[in-house]
């Protein structure tokens, strides 16, 4: 299952292929939880899906709008529709125990899934990574439990970050169910943490302070977030790579190969051999080969049409940019000794 809302709603068809291509033995139920959107949009989706042999589409249309825009609201955060997993058990088959979910614009899948749907839960709401895969997982009571008992400011504000990552998880349908988990809570979790803590937020914080650390972790396979780590290579293959993080976001970033090579020659001179293309993005030559992937599964798509043009103009501007201000890039001269 994925939520989505915002126009770019064809890019979701990138991630479905990728899903379908890698479980051809499996019938794939997928469901999409959105807040309203467009009637053209979700026709195109639902013919582009109708292609694929053995993924069905199920369009959620979830009531209660405002409550989601109100959370945005609250967590500083655009589209509503990202806290639209909280009310998953609500909306999908009663019959359903549990359910992958996939970010819908930015996760690409690469091997077989089904293990991961299986994942014990441990009583836990949901199997997910943690957050910062370079950083040892962060145990922690629920935000307001947390703060009365003295937890320090900083680590409640780590917590409002996510503890988790929400980009790949499997939600224990049956347990929010039994739990009788609503809208309502989150909201009041939302207005303490904005109103008394002073704290922005996204889904994967809000769950946080909702909850603490109510999740299982997963292997990082499962959720391959290769920006945090340039030089790192995944133990086991990725089953699901996430272009998450301070990276350009895959339909934004197209690079040919002599784009790639200049990037690679800043590398050189370059600060740990990651090259900032803007002040808050960055890029690195390990990362081509995922955004290569990307692109070709986007290629077998009806949306390569329309967003291969958009990126390219994109990459050039970036890489003009950089290439304006020739010292953003350079590595710091050492410093002499005593």
């Amino acid at each position: 299952m994925t939520a989505l809302g915002g126009a770019e709603v064809d890019v979701l068809q990138v991630m479905l292929l990728s899903l379908s291509e890698t479980h051809p033995r499996d019938r794939v139920e997928f469901w999409l939880l959105h807040l309203g959107l467009a009637a053209e949009k979700l026709a195109e989706l639902t013919a582009f899906c109708d292609g694929l042999p053995n993924l069905r589409l199920h369009l959620v249309r979830v009531p209660d709008r405002d409550q989601f825009v109100l959370l945005s609201k609250l967590g500083g955060r655009p589209f509503g529709a990202r806290f639209l997993w909280f009310v998953a058990h609500l909306h999908l088959p009663a019959d359903l125990q549990r359910v992958i979910f996939l970010d819908p614009l930015d996760t690409l899948v690469t091997d077989d899934l089904v293990p991961f749907l299986h994942h014990p839960f441990a009583g836990r709401y949901v199997v997910a990574c943690r957050e910062v895969p370079s950083l040892p997982p962060l145990i922690i009571k629920p935000g307001r439990a947390a703060h009365a008992d003295g937890a320090p400011a900083a680590r409640i504000l780590r917590a409002s970050k996510g503890v988790m990552n929400s980009g790949v998880m499997v939600i224990n349908l049956a347990k929010m169910r039994r739990d009788q988990l609503g809208v309502d809570h989150y909201i009041e979790v939302a207005r303490w943490a904005r109103d008394e803590m002073g704290l922005t937020f996204g889904d994967q914080g809000l769950f946080s302070l909702t909850h603490g650390s109510h999740y299982l972790q997963a292997h990082d396979r499962n959720n391959f977030r290769f920006f945090s780590s340039p030089g790192r290579v995944p133990k086991m293959r990725p089953s699901v790579l996430h272009f998450a993080g301070n990276i350009p976001k895959p339909f934004n970033l197209r690079l040919s190969l002599q784009q790639e090579q200049q990037i690679a020659r800043l590398s050189q001179t370059a600060s740990r051999g990651i090259v900032h293309l803007t002040p808050r993005q960055i890029i690195s030559p390990a990362f081509f080969r995922h955004y290569r992937s990307w692109w070709e599964t986007c290629a077998r798509t009806p949306c390569f049409a329309r967003l291969a043009p958009l990126a390219d103009a994109r990459t050039a501007l970036t890489l003009a940019n950089i290439h304006a201000d020739p010292t953003a890039n350079r590595a710091a001269p050492a410093r002499a000794a005593g």
